[in-house]
């Protein structure tokens, strides 16, 4: 009986540590997958994020704002019933649908991004302000004033867009190539 003991044991000692090679193998390779997965969820959050700052940036940069001013002030000056008419901004599907998991993202990119958005809800909030039948009733100085302030803030959002861009895509989470993508895609 004592001839079969020892290498039962020995065999039971091998397949346990073999074992237990195996499962930390299965465990490093798990988590160099979660990570994989983890690095492409962010990179693809930043790249929908910066296309969509891209997107308002280049509307953005294609209006002057101090002569968008002085246009509003000479019609002013001419039309007695003239009262200044702001848009609304486009909706921001993209960063509506990601601002959830905005935490996942590399924390030198997450403030820019944030400031950026934030001036774009003041934004929002001022436009909703101007549209409002309480602007029309405001004197005239106070709706140029108002119209000012507005032109102040789309400049500082053009800032904002542009270091939020800036940090999307110097990020190294996106600066290197995504393959499966044509060449002009992949950053």
């Amino acid at each position: 009986m004592e001839a079969w003991v020892g290498p039962a044991i020995v065999a039971a000692i091998i397949s346990g540590l073999i074992s237990l090679a195996v499962v930390q193998l299965n465990f490093r390779q798990g988590r160099k997958l979660e990570q994989a997965r983890r690095d492409e969820k962010v990179r693809d959050f930043q790249i929908a994020i910066r296309a969509e700052i891209r997107s308002e940036l280049r509307n953005l940069v294609q209006h002057d704002v101090a002569e968008q001013l002085v246009l509003v002030k000479s019609r002013y000056e001419r039309d007695p019933a003239y009262s200044v008419s702001v848009p609304r901004p486009v909706r921001q599907s993209v960063f509506e649908a990601l601002v959830n998991e905005i935490h996942v993202l590399p924390e030198a990119v997450i403030d820019p991004v944030v400031l950026y958005a934030r001036q774009r809800n003041a934004i929002d909030s001022i436009v909703e302000d101007m549209r409002a039948p309480s602007f029309v009733a405001l004197s005239r100085e106070q709706q140029i004033s108002m119209y000012e302030d507005y032109l102040r803030m789309w400049d500082a959002w053009r800032e904002f867009a542009v270091t939020a861009e800036a940090a999307l895509s110097g990020s190294a989470s996106i600066s290197g190539t995504r393959a499966g993508l044509p060449a002009d895609r992949r950053n």
